[in-house]
């Protein structure tokens, strides 16, 4: 067996940050992942990000997170064990990992519907803790080695970026379309920085708040005050007279959603990308999709494929998800970090777990 850990003393209780149910997050001791098996892969947090599911999980709780539980899914980190049979990864190797890998052979992955896979296979527990476990075929599907010189929080985006290409290459996006984002969160913003990659023509972003409507402006979109400023008529002058080619839906309030459903052209594309609660309903008229034949889709989750090419897009610079992330907070303080993501301060979030 082949293992390094910070405090050698195997099975010492390390922190995480547990998730209890709505509103309860609680720094506890827990025990870290041991090597059991000669395949298994001791990896070392070091940067882990809060996402928009890790808030809404604590605010009114996911059927996929029963608590108690370890949140966190967006992360990078160091190899610090690995078993005898260990092929993909070594000692020291910077890596970041998906938190699931599909099964390849249920029905939706057979379809090649893979981010709907009923099989997947997930890490050993979030990432809001010292350490994840994983093994060899588990590296073999997702994990990703990341060069010496990387910003490992940079690399820790690569999920959030993977669920953004899924979304947009569903949308089938071609050179020179126009696409109104609605809303500036940071999922809104890595809706436009793929945009803009795949050859958008004019990209717009809806957003109240006056700070994230900047940061919509700083990456190049043209960014809107819904509050303030007539965004119909500020698409049509856009468009000449069109409606966008795209319609991204980044929020999840449905008043808005059906407000905004008239701005999409004949024959374009409206993408719900940001989860609704259980509850909503969404009232649409119905010749919106039968007459002037606009499709109507829906995106959630990413490939393994996708978790690759957004690593790759990180590594290679293409797409410049750093400016991003604006807070920092040790991972002793993830609760006044849980609270400034609640109340819409900064973008991205990072927790330092090691």
């Amino acid at each position: 067996m082949k293992i390094i850990i910070k405090n050698e003393e195997r099975g010492i209780k390390l922190i995480a940050a547990v998730y209890k149910g709505p509103g309860i997050l609680d720094l506890e001791e827990v025990k870290t992942p041991e090597i059991e098996s000669a395949d298994d892969i001791l990896i070392r947090v070091k940067c882990s990000v809060i996402c928009g599911t890790d808030i809404k999980t604590f605010r009114r709780g996911h059927h996929a997170f029963i608590p108690p539980v370890i949140l966190g899914h967006e992360f990078s980190g160091e190899v610090v064990a690995i078993g005898d049979d260990v092929k993909t990864c070594k000692i020291g190797d910077q890596v970041t990992v998906p938190p699931f890998i599909n099964c390849g052979d249920c029905f939706y992955c057979q379809k090649g519907l893979f981010e709907l896979c009923k099989n997947r296979t997930l890490l050993s527990n979030g990432s809001f803790a010292e350490y994840i476990k994983i093994s060899q075929a588990y590296a073999e599907a997702g994990l990703v080695k990341l060069p010496a010189d990387i910003n490992l929080e940079e690399a820790a985006l690569a999920e959030p970026l993977a669920c953004v290409i899924n979304a947009v290459e569903d949308c089938d996006l071609s050179l020179g379309d126009n696409v109104l984002v609605i809303g500036a969160g940071p999922m809104g913003l890595l809706n436009v920085l793929v945009s803009q990659l795949k050859g958008a023509g004019h990209v717009i972003v809806s957003e109240p708040v006056a700070e994230r409507r900047k940061a919509a402006q700083q990456l190049g979109a043209l960014a809107v005050d819904p509050t303030t400023q007539d965004l119909s008529s500020i698409v049509q002058e856009t468009t000449k007279g069109k409606g966008v080619d795209i319609l991204i839906i980044a929020i999840a309030n449905t008043k808005v959603v059906e407000s905004v459903l008239s701005l999409v052209r004949p024959g374009g594309k409206v993408m719900l990308f940001g989860g609704f609660p259980g509850s909503s309903t969404l009232t649409l008229d119905p010749n919106l999709i039968h007459y002037r034949q606009v499709a109507l889709l829906g995106s959630s989750g990413f490939t393994t494929r996708q978790f690759k090419q957004a690593a790759d897009l990180i590594m290679q610079r293409r797409i410049n998800v750093g400016q991003l992330i604006t807070h920092r907070f040790p991972l002793l303080e993830i609760k006044q970090a849980f609270d400034l993501a609640i109340n819409h301060g900064g973008l991205k979030i990072c927790i330092a777990c090691a």
